[in-house]
């Protein structure tokens, strides 16, 4: 069976800020960095506040954007989760489209909105991502029975979601059809929130997990910071830290990898770093790379998308990438 990888996740359309420090003091509820949720209406309330400042429109949501990335590599990547009936859903699905992506696990919601993250940056390049997941809440049990796990050799989690009814219900489906699972922690706010349930899936017999530093000390909220690569070292599965501007670990039960990350980079927003680590990551999965090679592709995607403001999404932006990692590989 050829590599496939099916993201699973929430299908948002982000939109783009540059702001000044004032405005996250004056206008944020428990200011700078993190994620926390906001209607509809308070985000047209946010955006009426910014004075017409430029909002530049991406499509978004953490595992759609490693299925974006993942497929313009020229891997074979498909999105499952719900949009609304509206102009952000057709947005998104073009721009999955764009990309080579397969569209056919999109349903669609006739009663809630497609999902938005609207995301503040600040000079520092830090973000501040008020958001809400609208129509991707509406997956029911029911939506599962248009995938067809078999044809999948992995799927990878967005943590946003961990919570959500059906989801016991699709890492079943994957696991009896052989499907490998990956789950990305997402949010450090949501691991510590929910870190029975998170505890729960790891615990479970899952494959790969991506985590950054703050997400991984909430996931083990005992263990002192630089215990964490061991701790992690003593679970099954393989782990990926990201560890920022230090690099990452590529942790095996039997081995640790180390990769550095790119030097020199001129950062302007850091949205879907992680994300775009993980496409890379998963273009070497699919090449039968070795881990340390993977990570080194999965540290370049990071610092090529957190060279522009929103996620990647301009063809020239994707070729430039694309052209990079294959001369890697």
């Amino acid at each position: 069976m050829s590599f496939k990888l099916l993201g699973v996740g929430s299908p948002l359309v982000d939109y783009s800020l540059a702001v000044p420090e004032k405005f996250i003091d004056t206008h944020v509820p428990g200011g700078k960095g993190g994620t926390r949720n906001i209607s509809a209406a308070q985000k047209d309330e946010f955006i009426a506040a910014l004075n017409d400042r430029q909002i530049i429109r991406t499509p978004g949501g953490s595992a759609a954007n490693t299925i974006r990335a993942f497929s313009r590599l020229g891997g074979s990547g498909t999105h499952f989760g719900k949009i609304g009936r509206d102009d952000d859903g057709d947005f998104f699905r073009q721009a999955l489209l764009q990309t080579g992506s397969d569209v056919s696990l999109l349903p669609v919601s006739e009663t809630i909105a497609t999902g938005f993250c609207l995301s503040l940056i600040t000079p520092d390049a830090e973000r501040t991502m008020l958001s809400n997941l609208g129509a991707s809440l509406d997956v029911r049990k029911s939506d599962l029975a248009d995938i067809n796990f078999n044809s999948f050799s992995w799927l990878l989690l967005e943590g946003y979601l961990i919570c959500e009814p059906w989801i016991d219900d699709l890492l079943e489906y994957a696991r009896n059809a052989g499907c490998k699972i990956a789950v990305d922690l997402n949010n450090f706010e949501l691991v510590k929130r929910e870190l029975k349930r998170f505890r729960k899936i790891t615990d479970s017999g899952i494959d790969l997990l991506f985590a950054n530093l703050q997400e991984a000390s909430a996931l083990f909220p005992d263990t002192p910071e630089q215990m964490l690569p061991e701790k992690l070292k003593q679970f099954p599965m393989r782990s990926v830290l990201k560890l920022g501007q230090h690099g990452s670990m590529i942790i095996d039960p039997d081995k640790i990898y180390r990769i550095d990350a790119v030097k020199n980079l001129d950062i302007r927003d850091t949205t879907g770093a992680g994300d775009f680590y993980a496409a890379g990551f998963f273009y070497g999965l699919s090449k039968d790379l070795p881990p340390e090679i993977c990570g080194r592709l999965g540290a370049i995607c990071a610092a090529e998308v957190i060279r522009i403001t929103g996620t990647m999404c301009r063809d020239e932006d994707f070729e430039k990438l694309y052209n990079i990692i294959n001369n890697e590989v």
